[in-house]
């Protein structure tokens, strides 16, 4: 690279942005389940990063009163959100070759 530029730092906080938005989402739905005591605070924490048969029943068990109508959560984008901050970390940790 010539450019003494590294856009890894971006992408490490690009990924610490959409981690954040992730867990924002994760919180809009299952603050309602555990309000709604579907779920322990406990049980819910293990929706963030998968799909258990449990959280699928606390899902479907939400009601309309979801800001903007949203009733779901997808654990892939915290999987992805999570995996850009850790490799933009990472990359930008490396020192750079001359």
């Amino acid at each position: 690279m010539t450019s003494s530029a590294r856009p890894y730092p971006i992408i490490a906080a690009a990924g610490g942005a959409f981690s954040i938005a992730a867990l924002g989402w994760w919180w809009l739905i299952f603050s309602k389940v555990i309000e709604a005591d579907y779920l322990s605070v406990r049980q819910a924490v293990t929706c963030i990063a998968g799909v258990t048969d449990l959280c699928a029943l606390a899902q479907a068990l939400c009601t309309n009163d979801h800001l903007y109508g949203i009733r779901w959560y997808a654990p892939e984008a915290f999987w992805v959100a999570s995996s850009l901050f850790v490799a933009g970390a990472f990359l930008s940790a490396r020192p750079s070759r001359a």
